[in-house]
Parts: C-alpha cells; structure tokens; sequence
C-alpha cells in the first residue's frame, strides 16, 4: 500500500493532485483544486463540498497521474470503464479479435492471465485505492473538523456519500483480488504495510459502510431527479442489496432490493433507447463527465472505449430470437481493411464516431439502474426461505416484457426459473461494471462456462483472481501473491 497511500503529514495535508483540475463545474459547488489543508477544507460547507466534488470528479475522471493506454481515455480508470473492459474479457463477454494495434492489450484477459500480460491489474488496483484514500480524507476530515460553520447536515452528507464510495470500490477490488488490504485510514504510518484482509473481513466492512451511509443520506436528489450525479440513500440500498446477494443473505438482499422498486415515483424502467440516457428515470446513480474539451469530447468513459471493443461469439448467441436489446444495445461492424467485422456494444450512442470536442452533454456514465434491482430481488426472492416463485417469474417477465419478449410461464421447475434468472441478467446487464464476470465466479459456474471456450486454452482456476500488482508486494512484504501468478 506504500505507493497508494496519501501522504499525510502532520499538519495534515490533504494531496488532491490525482484529481482533474480543470473540470468543468460539475455540481453545484466550486470545482476541486489541487492541494488543501485538511483545516481548509472542513472550515465551511462550500470548502468542503469543493473536496467532495473532487472525489467525484476522479471516480470519472482519474487525475494528473493516470495513464491511458490504446486511446481508451478512462478504461485504465477502474470506475469509468477499466472494471467492463477487464471483466468483459475475462469472462464470456468481451474478446479481442486482433492481436494487433489496440486490441493486443486486452487480448490477453480473452485468453489467458498470466503475471507477464496482465497490464490492466495493477491500474485497477491503483485506481481503485485512490478512490478508497480519497474517501478516507474525506471521512477523517469531516469527523476532525471542528468548525460551526461546517454544518451538521453537510457533515453527514459527506460522510455518507465518502463512505459509499469506499463501500463500492472495496466491493470490486475483493471480487476481482479477494483478498485486499483494507485501508480505513489516511495515517500513512497504519497504511504502508497493511496485510491482506480475509472476503468475508472486507464484506463487513462494505456493509458497515453502506448501512451507516444510509443512516445518513437523504432520500431525495439534488434539484431536479434529471440528473442523478450524487449518491443518496437509494443507491446505497440498491449497493446493499447487491452486497447482500452476494454474502447470500437473501432476505435482506430481497429487501433492499424491493425497497428501491417501490419508490414509483422515483424510479421506473425506461424504453430501451432512453436507458442510458442523462434524464432517464431508470437510473438509481451515474457520474457526470466533466471536462468535453479532451479526447473524449462529450462522450462517457465507455461509449468511447467500446466502439472498438468485440462482443463474443457466445454471448451474441445467447439472444433470443426477437429480443430488442440485441437490436437497441448493439452495434454491427461490416468490417474492412483496417477492423474486423462483429458486434460492439451500444448502449451508450456518443461514441468514437460521432463524438463532439466541447460538446452537449446527453448521456452519463451509469452506475446503478432499476433492471438490476429486479433481477436482484427476483434472485434473492428464489433463494430465501419464504420463496415465491410466481413473484420471481413476475420480475422476469417485467424485464422481458420491456425487451419484447413473451414472458415466462409459471408452470417453470425451479431449476428452470435459477437458469432464467441466470439468462436475463447475461442479455441485460452485458457491458456494464463486470456484471457476468462476477456472476459466473459467485455461482461458482466460471470454470465450467469459461474451460471450454477454444480461446482461453491452457484453463486454470487460478485465472478467476487477478493477480496483485507485484510493485505492491515488493513495498508491503505483508501482502501475498494469489496462487498461480507466482
């Protein structure tokens, strides 16, 4: 964790230089600036919405010191796209159909992981803890501040929506490591050497985050509900009803997730083209790109890197037949003498191509949206004691429906209704966050789905970890290389 970690002096410096400074104003407080005292900061509530805004600014931006790779500005970024690149290749999803130009530095994660060609884990890492010290400074500011003019609720909604970033960014490092450090502290001292925490060590403390976020978040969105750039209390329970699938504890994972389904008046599932978009009513959370002036322009993270980005053979394969989603969320590539023909996604529509140097903005990066709660809850509600099954088709077929699909009948055998669940989350969520990634490993199908893909040959299970960045091991003699990248 030594090179991570920020440097706090005794003074108690606060190092904001990872964060974009010449952003536009993305919230409605002043832009974030490179390097404030942690007395300067906490003295008032703009200083400290100024840094809290630069927490943000880096979950979309990264800062001065990220570098991007193939002119995919944002997927070496762990939170704007660098998670679906990785996992998109790793798992059945995404793949590389050159091992030439751009497409050679993710050729490897279609294939196989190895030390030597996993280029993409250590910026993951790196991205990541960024994020997590970022939010520590954040937390440790707001609880040493003593100042009046710092008021109690811009106190509370800092500390709630620095500890839900940590919570979120804790939550991909331990699915894609599983055993991580876990850093609660910006004490430079406490974090150079910190050993590597045991899943279930971190899973508590994702949901000791989230529940204590939600004690202290509001309900509502800032302004208008158009634009949904700042966490409040309904991403944190949509994060913990995710987490709660995850730790298997289906009832509380039900009812995370059937609490946000409820809120009508906030939430409703969009038409497939206006999904993705910066008005839609379907999403819970997204991240405002601030600066369209750069390579970008005023494209998201992912609607620039995955024009270039091939959707595998074996998911185009998995559409039924008259699904929409196939037609509304992907892109045909005739091909020529320079790209290969296939499929890219296309859920977001300002790409490479027809992106603007400077200009409007009409979509944002999502996070969070409403389909994922109700196959959550369809999941949970399958697993848990008091099972309804009908309920869970019900779900299904909201989700189908929208797609324009026939919905599913209830005459389906349990083990019919686990694989369809299994199904739409594969042909919904597809692109996005590393979705099917993290299904196959926590329904423990990876090895079996992905040992007889031809391309991925020599198999081994090791490859469901990736490998920590062995710059970290060498400066913190604490941490252990996961088996198999040794």
């Amino acid at each position: 964790m030594k090179k991570f970690a920020i440097n706090i002096i005794a003074a108690g410096v606060l190092l904001f230089g990872l964060l974009v400074t010449g952003c536009n104003k993305m919230l409605d407080i002043k832009d974030p600036i490179n390097s404030i005292t942690t007395s300067e900061v906490f003295q008032n509530d703009e200083q400290a919405g100024t840094a809290l805004n630069g927490l943000y600014s880096y979950l979309i931006n990264g800062g001065t010191a990220e570098v991007y790779s193939n002119g995919d500005l944002g997927s070496d970024l762990y939170s704007a796209g660098g998670i679906t690149l990785a996992a998109g290749h790793s798992a059945d999803e995404l793949y590389a159909p050159s091992l030439s130009g751009g497409y050679q530095y993710y050729a490897e994660t279609s294939a196989r992981l190895t030390l030597q060609t996993t280029g993409y884990s250590p910026k993951i890492w790196k991205t990541a803890y960024k994020g997590i010290f970022n939010a520590n400074a954040l937390i440790a500011g707001v609880k040493g501040a003593t100042s009046e003019a710092l008021t109690q609720a811009y106190r509370k909604r800092v500390l709630g929506e620095a500890l839900a970033v940590r919570a979120m960014s804790y939550f991909y490092l331990v699915n894609l490591f599983e055993k991580v450090p876990l850093a609660l502290s910006i004490d430079y001292n406490d974090t150079q050497t910190l050993p590597s925490a045991n899943p279930a060590t971190v899973y508590r403390q994702i949901i000791n985050d989230l529940e204590e976020a939600s004690g202290y978040l509001s309900e509502n969105y800032d302004g208008n509900n158009t634009e949904r750039i700042r966490i409040n209390k309904w991403y944190v329970k949509a994060m913990l009803a995710r987490v709660y699938l995850f730790t298997k504890d289906y009832d509380k994972a039900y009812q995370n997730a059937n609490d946000v389904i409820g809120r009508t008046d906030l939430f409703q599932l969009e038409t497939l083209d206006n999904v993705f978009s910066m008005a839609s009513r379907e999403v819970i959370f997204q991240l405002k790109q601030t600066n369209t002036n750069g390579v970008r322009g005023n494209a998201t993270p992912e609607g620039y890197s995955m024009t270039s980005r091939y959707l595998a053979p074996m998911l185009m394969n998995a559409f039924e037949a008259g699904d929409n989603r196939k037609t509304a969320w992907i892109r045909v590539i005739a091909g020529d003498q320079y790209v290969p023909a296939g499929f890219t996604p296309n859920k977001y529509k300002i790409n490479q191509n027809n992106r603007v140097t400077g200009g409007n903005l009409s979509e944002y990066y999502v996070v969070m949206r409403l389909a994922e709660m109700y196959l959550v809850r369809a999941e949970a509600n399958m697993l848990r004691s008091a099972a309804n099954k009908n309920a869970v088709i019900d779900d299904l077929n909201t989700i189908r429906t929208r797609a324009g699909l026939n919905g599913l009948p209830y005459t389906l055998t349990d083990q019919q209704v686990t694989d369809a669940i299994a199904q739409e989350r594969r042909v919904e969520l597809f692109a996005e966050w590393g979705h099917r990634w993290l299904d196959l490993k926590r329904t423990s199908k990876a090895t079996d789905v992905l040992s007889v893909i031809s391309y991925k040959q020599p198999w081994n299970p090791y490859q469901l970890l990736y490998p920590v960045p062995p710059d970290e091991i060498r400066w913190d003699n604490n941490l252990s290389q996961n088996i198999g990248y040794n």
